[in-house]
């Protein structure tokens, strides 16, 4: 009779252990250092007229981070760039711009401006959930940037700058890479559990996350989001909608990402400066991967 109970405890009891929550949140330490590859690819087609016309972006990008400050809520990370590469092909008119920052030719002036934002540290603070609380440095990216460029005082540098604003100014950093950061929810779940967060900025998305699977190492987590992309640059305003759907698989001792995988289709209007009001038919599809492969981690 013992035994019958004790077996009886055991398989009662192991339902119990398969689904038991796990708290799932960034664990970093002061000095752990994080170094993670970025790659990204962006179709844009625009109709107009009965002409078509495709731009397709390329962007790969070695991001470091380095925990600098660590409290019970927050860290505050040292983010920098250590590589940069671009290239922009249009279907009309070709290469528009090929760069690599970190190897640029003698009289390159595009590819010597980007490599002035190579190696320079901004500050992150980071929540335990991964929200971006606040971002310091990216003015200051902006300006040297702008040195760097010799374009004198005028109307060139004000287009210029609002552009680099946009891009990689405090707040544009933030809104840009708390899509790497952002998927933890705020309390224990167990597979199968689900729950939301909101990013916006240029790319606003209400998400709707899934904790897929969990084992001793890693934990895989879906995101599927209703988007809304704008932007408002001196040449150019884009307003679309879509869906975005996200694979993430984190390192369970520190709560990093390991891989990432972001797609992302959208549609809507666009407009150019050069042709006044005109609202041009967009779609805009887009892959982003990101991949950790380097890491240091304090004992």
């Amino acid at each position: 009779m013992a035994r019958t109970l004790f077996i009886l405890f055991v398989f009662f009891g192991l339902p119990g252990l398969l689904t038991a929550q796990s708290s799932l949140a960034y664990q970093l330490k002061k000095g752990d250092v994080f170094t993670v590859e970025q790659k990204a690819e962006q179709h844009i087609i625009q109709n107009l007229d009965e002409t078509s016309h495709e731009l397709t972006n390329r962007v790969t990008g070695v991001l470091q981070f380095n925990v600098v400050q660590e409290s019970d809520t927050a860290y505050v990370l040292e983010f920098m760039f250590n590589d940069l590469i671009f290239k922009i092909e249009s279907s009309l008119q070709g290469v528009l711009l090929d760069v690599h920052a970190a190897e640029p030719e003698a009289g390159d002036t595009q590819a010597e401006i980007f490599n002035s934002l190579l190696n320079i540290p901004v500050l992150m603070t980071l929540s335990k959930r991964g929200e971006i609380l606040e971002v310091s440095g990216g003015d200051q990216l902006v300006s040297r940037v702008l040195e760097q460029s010799g374009i004198p005082e005028g109307f060139s540098r004000t287009v210029m700058k609002k552009s680099l604003e946009q891009q990689y100014g405090s707040k544009a950093l933030a809104e840009s890479y708390e899509q790497m950061t952002f998927f933890y929810p705020g309390q224990p779940v167990r597979e199968g559990d689900q729950w939301s967060n909101q990013y916006d900025g240029k790319l606003e998305a209400l998400n709707t996350w899934t904790l897929d699977s969990l084992n001793t190492g890693s934990a895989y987590i879906s995101g599927k989001a209703k988007i809304v992309i704008k932007t408002d640059e001196p040449s150019n305003t884009m307003r679309l909608e879509g869906e975005q759907q996200t694979s993430v698989m984190t390192d369970m001792a520190s709560g990093f990402m390991r891989e990432m995988n972001v797609q992302t289709r959208a549609e809507g209007i666009s407009t150019a400066a050069q042709m006044g009001d005109v609202q041009i038919p967009t779609v805009v599809n887009s892959n982003v991967t990101y991949r950790l492969i380097a890491q240091k981690n304090v004992q």
